[in-house]
C-alpha cells in the first residue's frame, strides 16, 4: 500500500564490485513533486555552470588514451579515489554557498540569483522517500536518484578540487 502517491519510492542497486555486495539505496524521484523542477534545474546549471573536468575522466576510453600517453617506469604507481556514499556525504550548506558564489561570479541579476537559489534549496530539501509503508526523511546530503544530485555533487567536487589541489 502506498501511503503517499507523490512520495518517491526507494529501490536498491547491488554494488557487486564491493566486498559483501552491499546495496546502494536509490530513490525513484519520478513521482516526486519537484521532479520536473529538478530536471529544469539540471538544464539551467548545465548551461550556466560549465564544468572543466580537470581531474576526472569522462569514460574508460578517455582513461585508456590518457594512460597510454604517460611514459611508464618501474617505480610508477597509480591511485584511484572512491568516495563512500558520495551523494549523502555532500555538505549541502557548503554546496549552497558555492552555488551562490557562482551566481555572483556569473553576474546573475538579483532576481535570477534569488529565484535560482530558492529552487536549489527546494530541490535539496526534498530528501524524503517511502519504503514499506513508512516515509523517511534523509537529513543530510543529496538524494540518490534525484535528477540534480549528479550535477550538484560534481559542482561541489570540482570546487573542492580547484580550491584544494595546487
Amino acid at each position: 500500500m502506498n501511503l503517499n502517491p507523490t512520495a518517491p519510492t526507494m529501490r536498491g542497486l547491488i554494488k557487486v564490485h564491493k566486498e559483501g555486495a552491499p546495496i546502494r539505496p536509490v530513490v525513484n524521484w519520478r513521482n516526486a513533486p519537484g521532479y520536473k523542477l529538478a530536471q529544469m534545474l539540471v538544464k539551467v546549471l548545465s548551461s550556466h555552470n560549465p564544468l572543466p573536468f580537470m581531474y576526472s575522466v569522462k569514460n574508460t576510453v578517455q582513461l585508456m588514451d590518457d594512460l597510454l600517453e604517460i611514459p611508464q617506469g618501474q617505480c610508477m604507481k597509480f591511485a584511484s579515489f572512491d568516495i563512500s556514499n558520495m551523494y549523502s556525504n555532500i555538505p549541502t550548506g557548503e554546496l549552497i554557498a558555492i552555488l551562490n558564489d557562482s551566481c555572483i561570479k556569473n553576474n546573475a541579476d538579483d532576481t535570477t540569483k534569488k529565484e535560482t537559489m530558492k529552487i536549489i534549496q527546494t530541490i535539496i530539501s526534498q530528501n524524503y522517500f517511502q519504503f514499506q509503508d513508512t516515509i523517511y526523511l534523509q537529513k543530510e546530503g543529496l538524494a540518490t536518484g534525484a535528477p540534480t544530485s549528479s550535477i550538484l555533487s560534481e559542482i561541489y567536487l570540482q570546487h573542492m578540487e580547484n580550491t584544494t589541489i595546487p
